[in-house]
C-alpha cells in the first residue's frame, strides 16, 4: 500500500479511499490502517498531508484551469466553478437522480446530513425545502444529528452531503436512518467512497479530473438546487404559500 502511494502520490490527492485500494489491489480498511499507522486520523488528513508537501495551491481553493493567467483571478475562479459545473453534469447518473427526487417529493419527513463544510450545504437544502412546504431539517451537532436519524421512519428520507464521502459522523447517521427505515441519498464528489456505499441512492457530481479535497463545493449546491426544482415540478400542489409570506416578512 505505500509503495503504490509514495509511486503516484500526485494521483492519490485526488483518489477516494476506494480508488486507492482498487490501484493497489487491497481493502479500503488497509488504507484506513495505514493512514493511522502514519500518525494520520484518517485517509483525508493523508491527503491533506500530501496536498501540503506537493505545494498543490489548487487545493485550498484555488483554480486548476486552462484559463487565462493574467485574467482577474476572480473570473479564473469563476470560470473553475464552471468547468466544474460541466463536468459535475455530465458526470451524474439520471436514474440516481430521478430516483433521489422521487424519495424526497414523497416523504414525510427529509432530513439533510453533513458536518464540517457540509453542514452549511445540509443547513442550505434544509431551508429552500421548507420554502416548498416539505418538513425538512439540518442539524450542525454531530450527535444531535445522528439521534434525529434515529427518529425516521419508512417513507422519510435521509440525504447525506459529504464532499469526500468519508466523514464518519455523516454515514454513522446515514446508517442509522437506514436500519429505522428511511430511504438513504449521498450527494458526493467522489465514486467509490464510503459513503456511495452506505447509502440506497448515490448522487456523484464531481468532474474526475477536478476532485480536489478542498474544491468549491458549487457542483454540490448545484445538485442540491436542480432536485429543489425537480421536488417543485413535481409537487404542483404543495405551493409555498404561507411559507413565501413568512419569508418575504423576514426579508430574506
Amino acid at each position: 500500500m505505500a509503495e503504490v502511494l509514495l509511486a503516484r502520490a500526485g494521483e492519490t490527492i485526488h483518489e477516494s479511499v476506494g480508488e486507492l485500494a482498487q490501484r493497489a489491489r487491497t481493502s479500503p480498511a488497509t488504507v484506513v490502517r495505514l493512514s493511522r499507522r502514519l500518525g494520520y486520523e484518517g485517509f483525508a488528513a493523508l491527503k491533506i498531508a500530501l496536498a501540503q508537501e506537493a505545494g498543490s495551491a489548487n487545493q485550498f481553493g484555488l483554480p486548476r484551469t486552462d484559463a487565462d493567467p493574467s485574467a482577474p483571478l476572480y473570473h479564473q475562479v469563476m470560470a473553475a466553478d464552471a468547468h466544474s459545473l460541466n463536468g459535475a453534469a455530465a458526470a451524474l447518473d439520471a436514474a440516481a437522480f430521478a430516483r433521489c427526487q422521487a424519495a424526497i417529493a414523497q416523504a414525510g419527513e427529509v432530513l439533510f446530513a453533513g458536518v464540517g463544510a457540509s453542514a452549511a450545504l445540509a443547513a442550505l437544502a434544509a431551508f429552500r425545502f421548507s420554502a416548498l412546504g416539505l418538513r425538512a431539517s439540518a442539524v450542525p451537532d454531530a450527535l444531535t444529528q445522528h439521534l434525529r436519524a434515529a427518529t425516521l421512519a419508512r417513507g422519510d428520507a435521509c440525504v447525506a452531503i459529504s464532499h469526500t464521502g468519508e466523514s464518519r459522523d455523516t454515514i454513522d447517521a446515514v446508517a442509522t436512518a437506514r436500519q429505522a427505515g428511511a430511504t438513504t441519498a449521498g450527494i458526493t464528489s467522489f465514486a467509490g467512497s464510503p459513503l456511495t456505499e452506505a447509502v440506497d441512492i448515490a448522487l456523484v457530481c464531481a468532474d474526475p479530473a477536478a476532485r480536489e479535497l478542498f474544491a468549491n463545493p458549487v457542483a454540490l449546491v448545484s445538485v442540491l438546487g436542480a432536485l429543489q426544482a425537480g421536488v417543485a415540478l413535481s409537487r404542483p400542489t404543495a405551493a409555498p404559500g404561507a411559507a413565501a409570506r413568512l419569508i418575504a416578512s423576514h426579508q430574506y
